[in-house]
């Protein structure tokens, strides 16, 4: 149970009811669950925040792949267990290997990724744990990705980052997964 009631219509201000009427509009009938079920105490945020997270789902510059990997990275990286629960099984059919999904899940070394999954998690992790990335990691990205690319990669990261730390922060658990094993505590 989260630390702070999952919000609902009622309990918006009336002033703020256009805004949650029009992300749950959006949701086209999704189940109000995950981030925006708390971010939504916010409708004008949650909105805000949902158009960069599409707005970087459609960026061309990092394949539905590359953006799976990263946001599974995110997750371990975070310990968000509801980012994982949402992106795991997802980052399989998107083509990450299943060793990779199982590896950055149990916090193990990663072996034989390709060039780009490597910059890639390279990047996020350093980003994640450092606040920064060093000159060597942001060269790699943008000769792999582009500065385009580069730009995506980092919005991504952040973007995933702002829904974990909302997550985290009123601990929001996740539901069980039906052939996702749970995050490690």
């Amino acid at each position: 149970m989260a630390r702070i009631p999952l919000v609902s219509r009622e309990k918006i201000a009336e002033k703020e009811k256009p805004a949650f009427d029009a992300f749950m509009a959006s949701r086209a009938g999704r189940p109000n669950i995950g981030p925006y079920s708390l971010l939504l105490h916010m409708p004008e945020v949650a909105q805000k925040l949902e158009a960069l997270r599409l707005c970087l789902r459609d960026e061309a510059s990092l394949s539905p792949k590359l953006q799976e990997l990263v946001m599974i990275s995110v997750a371990r990286e975070m310990s968000c267990a509801f980012i994982w629960h949402a992106h795991a099984a997802a980052a399989r059919k998107a083509g990450v290997r299943d060793d990779i999904v199982d590896n950055i899940r149990e916090g193990r070394p990663l072996a034989n990724l390709d060039p780009e999954e490597q910059t890639a998690v390279d990047f996020t992790r350093e980003l994640l744990q450092n606040r920064k990335v060093s000159r060597v990691t942001f060269d790699a990205a943008t000769a792999r990705f582009g500065q385009r690319g580069t730009m995506a990669l980092t919005n991504l990261i952040a973007c995933y980052a702002v829904l974990a730390y909302n997550m985290n922060a009123y601990e929001l658990e996740a539901p069980a997964h039906p052939t996702e094993k749970p995050l490690p505590a």
